[in-house]
């Protein structure tokens, strides 16, 4: 860890400090950890499956990029073993002190992955509308004190490699699949 990245965190775990920021910044940081954010979550992805189209491939696509995602950052902070600044500094967490590792970020990469999943799917102008949930909730898990700003930030790679990579990845060899004709459909049938 580097003092820049030290730094970084107290300038905003200290320096962005605001009675009306707080509230919002647990929110962001804890929503989906919520039986009502659950609940809201569950009924937003059930009404992306009802519409059906490119919002049912969007729906469908997140199941696994997030399993995938969650598991590698599992993966990812076991094997690092970094410690969260929540520990490892003299600070007390706002949504108190979380013990396990620290990089990367589940939560940046989570938004990340839903980000790059919709770009993916919709195009760039998906990604000029939801830009702003990955960094907002990457930038609540510094001010809440539990992550280091290289910890979002290899979040957010991470997601995106997920979400717009495997999603984009798979489009081009469904297509070039598509396009390449098989063996049988060449076949002159002369005999």
């Amino acid at each position: 860890m580097s003092d820049l990245d030290i730094r970084l965190f107290y300038w905003i775990f200290e320096g962005w400090r605001a009675d009306w920021l707080t509230p919002v910044m647990i929110f962001l940081s804890d929503a989906l950890k919520t039986a009502p954010g659950r609940v809201g979550a569950l009924l937003l992805w059930l009404y992306l499956l009802w519409r059906g189209g490119k919002a049912r491939a969007f729906a469908l696509w997140l199941v696994p990029i997030l399993i995938v995602t969650n598991e590698t950052c599992d993966f990812l902070k076991a094997a690092i073993g970094r410690e969260r600044p929540c520990v490892a500094l003299p600070i007390e967490a706002i949504t108190g002190k979380l013990t396990s590792g620290s990089f990367p970020s589940a939560h940046a990469a989570n938004m990340s992955a839903v980000v790059g999943v919709a770009t993916a799917i919709w195009g760039r102008r998906a990604f000029l509308y939801l830009f702003w949930l990955p960094v907002m909730v990457g930038l609540s898990r510094i001010y809440v004190g539990v992550h280091y700003p290289s910890d979002v930030l290899g979040g957010w790679l991470l997601g995106w490699l997920y979400g717009w990579g495997a999603v984009s990845l798979a489009v081009w060899i469904i297509a070039r699949r598509r396009s390449t004709p098989s063996a049988s459909s060449s076949d002159s049938g002369g005999v």
